[in-house]
């Protein structure tokens, strides 16, 4: 067996299990903002709510609103919302030891009634987010704890920050919220979550020595600023003997990777990558800009895929473009960057018919797959009836979609500023 997890920069270099490369290419209720022109509309046959709205968050867990990015509700249901009154309330240092001892003194029962861990103001050091990189934070917690332990700054978004790339290991049960950092990899984190926070560089989930890890959650995720860099900044990845599934990117946003002159790797904003099983991931409510490959690799499925026949992955009510879409939409190329040879959004097989799409756009071609059912959803890929076929439903064509701008894109999701994201992660 081999043990060793993965590192996030290995994406590109995993060609035996990755997919081949293309060979073309809240209290309030809902608000509703203005919509593109009819030729070139949002998908409408659920009725829900397209743009993301700032939420008004109360002391009350918010009521999800649909979205095309982070607006303030996405947050894991089995997690205390941040501003509930808990049994337990902790207020630690700013200190991985710190939480370590608080985390290690949490049982079932208190779980069960709720545990909120509040950090005070400060720095927290990173030893590395590869996977040789010693974890910040291992084997605690519980996979089995009705509700998780929340984990947030005591004073609010900003004031808790993580300056260096950090890794946590076989950490069950818990939710990070708002703590903004630089990388982090999730490995073996079995129903834990990271909510509502920014990462310069990104964040990947994992699962490794051997393990079976589920439901993995990625909440109000956000990487804004586009940059010229080798890495995927996102990435959901099984090591050999390891399976990954039933974990989802909720309201979450990405900004494009663009790869830098000279370089010669292969860019995705997030990829499904690896040598063991992996598969159930969930993109909901999430805008990934394409970086120079495409916006999402799914990569393929292994033939004695112990979980072969179920989902692979899911779009639901979400935005994937190709780089040449981001950068005519908001991201203009730097100059020191390669500019995409392929209009890609999308790549790999996954499984035959496991593959599934609802109430979203693909901006960008997609690699020959097969799905096993899409409604309301539009591309702009002419190609997508003939090269991607349906077992149900089928793909809604839209030729303007290739000349989307800045004020379509403007007007479904805004640009998680800061000053945005304060106001709705209050």
């Amino acid at each position: 067996m081999n043990n060793n997890p993965l590192s996030r920069r290995s994406f590109v270099r995993l060609l035996a299990v990755a997919a081949p490369a293309a060979a073309t290419a809240m209290c309030a209720p809902a608000q509703t903002a203005a919509t593109p022109s009819a030729t070139a509309s949002v998908p409408s046959a659920s009725s829900v709510p397209t743009a993301a709205p700032a939420a008004i968050v109360g002391a009350a867990r918010p009521a999800v609103i649909r979205s095309f990015g982070p607006n303030g509700t996405h947050w894991p249901a089995h997690t205390p919302w941040i501003k509930d009154t808990v049994t337990t309330t902790v207020e630690v240092a700013c200190t991985w030891a710190a939480i370590r001892t608080a985390l290690l003194a949490v049982t079932a029962s208190k779980a069960a009634a709720g545990v909120h861990i509040k950090v005070r103001p400060g720095t927290l050091p990173g030893l590395g987010a590869s996977s040789g990189s010693k974890a910040v934070l291992q084997g605690l917690g519980s996979a089995q704890w009705s509700k998780n332990v929340l984990v947030s700054p005591r004073d609010g978004w900003g004031s808790v920050i993580i300056t260096e790339p950090a890794r946590l290991r076989e950490v069950y049960g818990v939710t990070f919220a708002r703590i903004n950092g630089v990388d982090v990899l999730m490995t073996n984190c079995t129903r834990s979550a990271w909510a509502q926070s920014t990462m310069s560089e990104g964040l990947s989930m994992a699962s490794s020595y051997g393990a079976t890890t589920r439901e993995c959650g990625a909440y109000e995720i956000v990487m804004s600023n586009a940059k010229a860099d080798i890495s995927d900044p996102l990435g959901y990845a099984a090591g050999a003997d390891c399976v990954l599934t039933d974990s989802v990117w909720d309201g979450c946003y990405s900004a494009p990777v663009f790869r830098p002159t000279g370089a010669s790797d292969h860019v995705d904003t997030i990829q499904m990558y690896g040598s063991g099983w992996y598969r159930g991931l969930t993109v909901r409510d999430t805008t990934f800009f394409g970086s120079l490959n495409c916006a999402l690799q799914i990569g393929g499925m292994r033939s004695d895929d112990p979980n072969k026949g179920t989902p692979f992955l899911t779009l639901d009510h979400s935005i994937i473009t190709s780089q040449a879409t981001a950068i005519r939409a908001r991201y203009p190329k730097p100059a020191n960057a390669d500019a995409p040879k392929l209009a890609q959004a999308l790549n790999g097989i996954g499984e035959d018919f496991q593959l599934y799409a609802k109430d979203s756009y693909i901006f960008g071609s997609m690699y020959r797959s097969k799905w096993g059912g899409v409604s309301n959803t539009k591309v702009s890929y002419a190609e997508a009836a003939t090269r991607n076929p349906v077992a149900s439903g089928r793909w809604t064509y839209d030729s303007s979609m290739d000349s989307w701008g800045a004020s379509q894109f403007d007007a479904l999701v805004p640009t998680p500023t800061d000053a945005y994201l304060k106001s709705i992660w209050k």
